[in-house]
């Protein structure tokens, strides 16, 4: 049936304000949906924390900067509450008014790359002195799996049985020769009374038939404290300090400390004058517990070198 031209006009008037309204209502949902999305987002973006995670592996005792630190959003309700900032490591690194030097902000425990690191994690290590140097030594027995970043204390022990502690808990690097580890060889930073104690034991070690100056391992430095040296200089060390100048004042105390007489007198001393009766076999079975220990390191450095083992 023919529809006349006023009924056209109607119909297409109908139905063009039914597209513009669902223009317009289109228009207007996505506005909302838009609006909807941006509300939470901010909404997300309050609720979410920064943390740090790990850019690399630490080990237990070593330092953390910020430049290990890669910041990372996660939602606020999952974040620890003790997560660590910037902010904790650059105060400790710069020093604050309260405090006349910096302190290292180092691992208390092994940590992996993307590990989130918190407040617990991390401890402060003393900031060093200004006589500290790095010294060099190839006379100290090594544990086997000694690898640069381990911490040692060496130690002293006599023929009789007696342990001193000459250095404690020192980070050790082991220095390269073509890009393979030394076997014998370790570098560490002392302190000027550590120097010297080292110098003494060094020397007496050797003048001691028998005797060992060997390294012991931290198992988890990040949390063992350091151990108290035991080791007593002898009586010319000690007037050597008093009368050298450039001893520093805490050097000095310290090694004053570590003079002991009677220690030195009953177990040290009396030892180095008796070395004419020592059982040859005392020297004999230390010099192969030496020999077999630098040979274990050797064999264990070439394993992970790949190379063959003679």
């Amino acid at each position: 049936m023919a529809t006349n031209p006023m009924q056209r006009r109607a119909r297409n008037s109908f139905l063009l304000g039914m597209l513009i309204t669902t223009v317009i209502l289109g228009i207007i949902i996505a506005g909302l949906v838009f609006m909807m999305m941006n509300l939470k987002n901010e909404q997300e973006e309050l609720q979410a924390a920064t943390v740090y995670m790990l850019n690399k592996d630490v080990q237990s005792g070593s330092e953390v900067s910020i430049e290990d630190l890669t910041p990372v959003k996660v939602a606020k309700n999952i974040a620890p509450a003790n997560a660590a900032s910037t902010a904790t490591i650059t105060q400790a690194e710069t020093g604050n008014s309260n405090e006349e030097s910096s302190q290292k902000v180092v691992a208390k425990i092994n940590m992996k790359r993307g590990t989130i690191v918190t407040t617990d994690m991390l401890g402060l290590e003393d900031s060093q002195g200004n006589d500290v140097r790095k010294q060099e030594y190839n006379t100290i027995v090594l544990p086997m799996d000694l690898i640069t970043g381990d911490f040692i204390d060496v130690r002293l022990i006599l023929p009789s049985g007696q342990d001193f502690i000459v250095v404690s808990k020192k980070k050790v690097e082991i220095p390269q020769i073509a890009g393979v580890d030394s076997t014998d060889t370790i570098c560490m930073e002392l302190a000027e009374e550590e120097t010297l104690a080292m110098s003494n034991a060094i020397v007496e070690a050797y003048m001691i038939n028998g005797a060992k100056l060997y390294a012991a391992k931290y198992t988890d430095a990040g949390n063992q404290e350091a151990s108290t040296p035991t080791y007593p200089v002898n009586g010319e060390v000690a007037k050597l300090v008093e009368n050298d100048p450039n001893i520093v004042t805490e050097a000095l105390n310290g090694l004053r400390s570590r003079y002991n007489r009677e220690i030195r007198e009953s177990y040290i001393n009396s030892t180095i004058s008796s070395q004419e009766g020592t059982a040859e076999n005392e020297q004999t079975k230390m010099q192969e517990s030496i020999t077999n220990s630098q040979t274990s390191r050797e064999q264990y450095l070439q394993s992970l070198s790949g190379t063959a083992i003679e």
